[in-house]
């Protein structure tokens, strides 16, 4: 009996995000990607993915405002909601790191703000750019470059189409470098968002990093070994779950297997001596099924965030836990 007390009152609980090491890439841009080593070593960080809808965001009404050095626009996703912010041009990290005054010059357009330091009156070098779904992103994560946009969630909320993970590679082998029968079926039978749309510039593509963080709680009169000390996981392992998690919550019409007996299973988590672990998207978006919506959160400093909704599960129950509603947001 006192050897099972002792081991009731040990807890070894798992809470994950999911953060993207990257913006969201349009399909339609994806093949560019394909060689850019850049690109490639940012994506090569990911092995959990999505694929999303949702119709094209655009730039529109650009005003600079000199006084403040705030360049202020609008984004609008076509046909649904429009927000108005600015980009707070001393706070792009080479602008702010700079320790002399730079001549920027900026360019605009629909899809992309760019901003470029002139050297020697001629001569320009970019420095920066962004799409309507980067700033989106920066003002979710809270990023002081980005102001405004109180409305970020509304406009960056995606029709989840398919969740992925590459088992034995990353998520630019699987999703970007090679053919995605997925991917390929959703470009083949999506129907435009919006007239005249182009489906591959309203599909989204979306790479993500599940990161953990591990906690051990001893009570009063735990006995601690060596192993307790160890704080090492199989990442592959994580990931599994956390593809599990996902799918079967939300049932993303293009996942052929839903995992219905989550979450049991010979790949995950189950089993593996968690008390309890959960899941949550630490980015300020929300992707939504005809099962339901989950919504990300983070702080500027963390990625975990009372903003984000999140799955948890302890031995055979899951549950699911959403903010603003099961607990306080704030």
């Amino acid at each position: 009996m006192g050897n099972s007390s002792v081991t009731e009152d040990k807890q070894h609980t798992c809470s994950a995000t999911l953060d993207l090491v990257a913006p969201p890439v349009p399909n339609s841009l994806a093949v560019k990607l394909v060689g850019n080593e850049i690109a490639e070593a940012i994506l090569r960080q990911s092995d959990f993915y999505m694929i999303a809808g949702r119709a094209q965001a655009m730039f529109s009404k650009f005003r600079h405002a000199p006084d403040t050095g705030h360049l202020h626009f609008e984004i609008a996703v076509a046909g649904g909601k429009r927000d108005a912010g600015w980009i707070v041009i001393e706070q792009i990290p080479h602008v702010r790191d700079s320790p002399d005054d730079l001549d920027i010059q900026v360019r605009w357009g629909d899809s992309q703000i760019a901003f470029f330091e002139v050297v020697d009156g001629e001569d320009s070098k970019l420095i920066a750019a962004f799409t309507p779904d980067d700033v989106l992103m920066r003002r979710g994560r809270k990023e002081f470059v980005i102001g405004g946009f109180d409305a970020y969630l509304d406009l960056a909320t995606y029709d989840l189409l398919y969740v992925g993970i590459a088992k034995k590679s990353d998520t630019y082998e699987r999703l970007f470098a090679k053919g995605h029968l997925a991917r390929m079926e959703i470009l083949s039978n999506e129907p435009q968002r919006y007239p005249g749309a182009r489906v591959s510039d309203e599909t989204y593509l979306f790479a993500f990093k599940v990161e953990p963080l591990m906690f051990k709680i001893f009570g009063p009169d735990s006995e601690i070994s060596d192993d307790d000390l160890d704080f090492s996981y199989e990442n592959k392992r994580l990931v599994a779950d956390a593809e599990k998690a996902m799918v079967s919550l939300l049932k993303p019409p293009y996942n052929s297997t839903l995992y219905p007996n989550y979450p049991k299973g010979t790949d995950g988590l189950y089993g593996s001596g968690l008390t309890a672990y959960s899941y949550a998207i630490s980015e300020g978006m929300a992707f939504r099924t005809a099962y339901g919506t989950i919504k990300g959160g983070r702080e500027r400093e963390f990625t975990i965030s009372n903003e984000a909704d999140f799955i948890m599960v302890k031995g055979n129950e899951v549950s699911f836990h959403i903010s603003g509603v099961d607990f306080a947001a704030e």
